[in-house]
């Protein structure tokens, strides 16, 4: 099922070695939330969904929600239909400092003093490991960390993995916080970069939020100690563009996979109180579609009746 999306934002694409990387939008105007352009391509020899999703700073989850008929263990075929999820809608959160969707898993950055936003995928931990849903800020940063793992850590990785870790690993190849760490102020729980980049858009971590290292190494030297950080849980995003109502719809953690928001009586509440008194045509045969079929993309669902 396609819709006809518009977008007036506008958008810089980094471009380095033929790879595109994290992309740069301007904030739409405080009652609008679209960003962003979905794409669609053909694939090449070789094409996978991570050098896909590396190549265009997606995670593994939006190529894995946006192309349920495709299989995603082996490279694709030539020719192969893509749809790649480049359009998002900004999280209902305030729009300054870091602020991460797990659910999404992709994070938003709205540096000071600017009137942009950037976004970047991210890996977050496994299921009952994920961060907390809570606030907090960046309390240091640190090029080159050590890794401390807990002795939780130690003891799943030797029961799993018959690997015995040391207490602490000094940086290097094998360090898998790579050369940059993001200390937030929760403790234990960082932003890094990662030595397993197809961790991207995967619960695969210990708690820590993972980034592509060509992303976190920009980011790294843009955040500073005591930029606030919103972490949160939205499956479900709403946002306007002028008077076009659009839904984007991910798959909930595992362990909120009940909860109210994900549902579809919990979407409908959440079209009816957006709309606020605003008279609105709703396609609700497109939204109990996305309900079911948790694609990661915007769709246009409802327009207001002048």
């Amino acid at each position: 099922m396609k819709t006809v999306i518009r977008s007036m934002a506008s958008i810089i694409v980094l471009l380095l070695c033929g790879n595109i990387y994290a992309s740069t939008y301007s904030i739409p105007f405080p009652n609008n939330s679209l960003i962003g352009k979905t794409h669609y391509l053909s694939t090449s020899a070789g094409d996978s969904a991570i050098t896909i999703a590396k190549q265009y700073d997606i995670g593994f989850n939006s190529i894995e929600e946006a192309n349920p008929h495709l299989n995603l263990t082996r490279s694709f075929s030539t020719n192969t239909y893509v749809q790649v999820p480049t359009q998002h809608i900004l999280p209902n959160a305030t729009r300054q400092g870091i602020v991460v969707n797990l659910p999404e898993m992709r994070m938003y950055y709205f540096p000071a003093g600017t009137h942009k936003v950037l976004t970047y995928p991210i890996g977050i931990g496994k299921v009952d490991k994920t961060i907390p849903i809570t606030q907090t800020v960046i309390v240091k940063k640190m090029e080159n960390p050590i890794w401390i793992p807990t002795p939780s850590i130690r003891e799943f990785v030797s029961r799993e993995q018959g690997i015995v870790l040391p207490t602490i690993m000094l940086p290097g190849p094998d360090n898998p916080l790579g050369p940059y760490a993001i200390y937030t102020g929760i403790q234990t729980y960082l932003i890094h970069s990662t030595i397993f980049p197809e961790s991207i858009g995967k619960r695969a971590s210990f708690g820590c939020l993972r980034m592509f290292q060509s992303d976190i190494k920009e980011f790294f030297y843009s955040v500073k100690k005591g930029i606030p950080v919103e972490i949160i849980n939205s499956p479900v995003k709403i946002g306007w563009e002028d008077d076009r109502l659009y839904i984007e719809v991910h798959q909930p953690l595992r362990e909120h996979r009940k909860a109210y928001d994900a549902s579809l009586p919990g979407m409908v509440h959440m079209i009816s109180a957006s709309s606020k008194n605003r008279p609105l045509l709703v396609n609700w045969q497109l939204v109990s579609y996305l309900a079911k079929q948790q694609d990661g993309i915007p769709h246009e669902i409802g327009i207001t009746i002048h």
